[in-house]
């Protein structure tokens, strides 16, 4: 059978977008979400912070052998714990119970590393593009549900707004387990023969390359909860606090896809092997770093709400580090490793989304704020660079002169 790539990458968009609608709905209609439950300030920050928590627990957890024979059952576990929650909160007795939930929804991200490997099977140069629309949904999803669900919630209420993007959640989950054929899928339980007896947690790229992306999680997760705060504390009127969050999320969507495009252009004029493939994709990732680092210099110099803006702007493409990160596991590991590299790259890098928001936090200075942002950019680059001079794992332990 056929693979159908562009449907392949609607159906892992439109899981994306749709639960990451539901998900953003817990920021999007707080008012009510507290006055409801009786959520203070603490419980409410806890719930978005352990929400942080459930998604490092979903690398952790998906890093498992059934993950890697069972990937269209995984795929609809990740949609029942994100999906069962969004039930359920609106009833919740007491605050506690939230905090909870909100873990259990973090787990929808065991979903990413099962896409990526599809990627890795359909496309070659393209990845990036493919991840970077996939990607994409995150930031589609953020900007439905912070606009739509405050306009049902006024109309519906605010708890049926949530069954309603619930039953979503579970519609978007059928869909893609009906559509996705068999072969578009990384791996299949009777095909596993043998099992390769590597650990990529020892190979020493799994690691650099993990922590490559530590920097961009911990500025993402930094950012995105606290954007409002942080430009309110640099004495900025709250219109334009919510200008910075609009024009935040809407160039990280945008930079996803455009990024995800450039790497394709220029991994398409390079000789396939995964050697070159990969430094090209890493090039763009080294790319991304530097103009976020340059961005965050201007946001820290800035003097009125342009430069600022444009500042924002330019930070944002630290979204564009995520396509090619995660074009990685189906470029720098064989076949067999892919799902499995996946879940450990994911563990290490989205360690940063437990501690970067609570770090930020803590400190409570928007200087210093903004000031571990600018080294975490400069430490992305250093490691990237390192990166590419090191020996992949592909050419390490098999597939060496593979062409893609």
């Amino acid at each position: 059978m056929a693979r159908p790539k562009g449907l392949i990458v609607g159906l892992d968009l439109l899981f994306m977008s749709v639960n990451f609608s539901a998900l953003t709905l817990f920021a999007a209609l707080s008012t009510y979400v507290s006055s409801s439950i009786g959520l203070d300030k603490f419980t409410e920050w806890l719930a978005s912070a352990v929400y942080s928590a459930g998604i490092f627990a979903a690398f952790f957890i998906g890093h498992s052998k059934f993950t890697e024979t069972h990937p269209r059952k995984t795929v609809f576990i990740a949609a029942v714990l994100a999906s069962i929650p969004q039930f359920l909160i609106p009833y919740a007795i007491n605050p506690w119970e939230v905090v909870v939930l909100r873990f259990i929804q973090g787990m929808v991200m065991m979903a990413l590393p099962i896409f990526s490997s599809q990627v890795g099977l359909l496309f070659a140069e393209a990845r990036p593009l493919a991840l970077g629309i996939i990607l994409s949904g995150i930031f589609v999803g953020g900007l439905i549900g912070s606009s739509v669900g405050p306009l049902l919630a006024t109309s519906i209420g605010w708890r049926a707004t949530y069954v309603l993007f619930g039953i979503a959640m579970l519609i978007a989950a059928i869909i893609w387990i009906g559509l996705t054929p068999r072969d578009a899928l990384p791996v299949h339980k009777e095909e596993v023969k043998t099992e390769r007896r590597v650990s990529v947690w020892r190979d020493p790229f799994t690691l650099l390359w993990g922590f490559s992306f530590f920097p961009a999680i911990w500025i993402i997760f930094t950012l995105a909860p606290l954007i409002s705060f942080i430009v309110e504390s640099m004495g900025a009127p709250g219109s334009v606090n919510k200008l910075s969050s609009t024009v935040l999320e809407a160039s990280y969507l945008t930079w996803s896809i455009i990024i995800g495009g450039v790497a394709y252009a220029l991994a398409k004029r390079r000789t396939g092997t995964p050697r070159n493939m990969f430094n090209t994709f890493a090039s763009v990732q080294l790319f991304c770093f530097i103009i976020t680092f340059i961005g965050v210099l201007v946001v820290m110099n800035s003097h009125n709400v342009a430069v600022l803006l444009l500042g924002l702007v330019l930070v944002a493409m630290i979204q564009g580090t995520g396509p090619t990160f995660w074009s990685a596991p189906s470029t720098a590991y064989p076949e067999d490793l892919a799902i499995r590299a996946g879940y450990a790259l994911g563990l290490i890098s989205n360690s940063a989304a437990l501690v970067g928001p609570m770090t930020s936090v803590a400190v409570h200075n928007v200087a210093a704020v903004w000031g571990i942002i600018l080294f975490m950019a400069l430490l992305g680059a250093v490691l990237t660079f390192i990166g590419m001079k090191m020996e992949l794992p592909i050419e390490k332990y098999g597939e060496k002169n593979k062409q893609l």
